[in-house]
């Protein structure tokens, strides 16, 4: 059984006015348990939608999402145990923070959830550490730090609640490149340590590459694509299509192919793609 699933889900903003969208159009889809699930798709291609979907911010016109086989919006338990256990951090998480101090800010889900004194100071504990900031952050203000620290917060607040299913909208939106790393290793870090279910919205198909087991790609409000990363990224001119495009170490990779250099499986990442020519020049210099 899936951990998250979605069946013919179809929703439309500004209904019955002369501004009706449909921003999903009969979207249906399995998350299985420990996948890491890229979405991507241009501007307006229902992919935010979709996520907060996920877990109950928006309810579908029709269709349902199914949390460990349930529908999310069956109860007020149900929708309630599925906001507990599918995190959602919004593009700029920061944005989500409104407390006074750091500890505040992430103890506020455990504490909704109804846990004792100790287990929220164990897990705002565990949960700052894990973002990669010290104990000395839980006593400052949340508006006081810097643009990639408030993020780190915010999705320590998530964490604290160790979600089943970790849903981001564009991580590493506005980060430096040494915070995007940061963060995509965390991403994958998380991942590793708990076997939690990690779904994410990106425009960077580089981030893609370097984090997803599965890629999504959404278009006018429905399923485009979908299957492993080697899979969606081998139709490069669909991709283009969409406004989309593989990664430029792929483009280079894919050139040298054709050019008659056998290299193997298609590159994704930089490092991949080192791998694969020294792989070919080690065969070529042992012949």
């Amino acid at each position: 059984m899936s951990v998250l699933s979605v069946h013919n889900l179809i929703y439309g903003y500004s209904k019955g006015t002369p501004f009706e969208t449909g921003a999903l159009n009969g979207v249906s889809l399995d998350f299985e348990q420990g996948e890491i699930v890229a979405v991507i798709g241009h501007t307006g291609s229902g992919k935010s939608t979709l996520l907060q979907h996920l877990n109950g911010l928006l309810k579908a016109d029709t269709g349902e999402v199914l949390f460990e086989g349930k529908d999310i919006h069956s109860s007020k338990e149900a929708l309630r145990n599925c906001r507990f256990n599918v995190g959602l951090c919004f593009q700029y998480p920061e944005q989500q923070l409104f407390e006074s101090t750091v500890y505040a800010d992430i103890a506020f889900g455990p504490k909704n959830m109804g846990l004792s004194d100790d287990e929220i100071k164990n897990r705002v504990y565990e949960s700052i550490s894990f973002v990669g900031l010290t104990e000395d952050y839980l006593e400052k203000s949340p508006f006081d730090l810097s643009g990639g620290e408030k993020r780190r917060v915010a999705i320590a607040g998530i964490l604290s609640m160790k979600p089943k299913v970790l849903i981001l909208d564009e991580p590493t939106a506005g980060l430096d490149p040494v915070g995007k790393n940061n963060l995509l290793q965390l991403i994958k870090d998380y991942n590793k340590k708990t076997g939690s279910t990690i779904i994410f919205v990106s425009h960077n198909m580089d981030d893609v590459a370097v984090v997803a087991d599965r890629v999504i790609v959404m278009n006018k409000g429905r399923v485009e694509l979908s299957g492993a990363i080697e899979e969606v990224y081998s139709h490069g001119e669909k991709l283009a299509s969409l406004g989309l495009d593989v990664p430029e170490i792929t483009t280079v990779f894919l050139s040298l192919k054709k050019a008659g250099f056998d290299l193997g499986d298609t590159a994704f990442t930089v490092s991949g793609a080192v791998k694969a020519i020294t792989e070919y020049l080690k065969g070529e210099n042992d012949g």
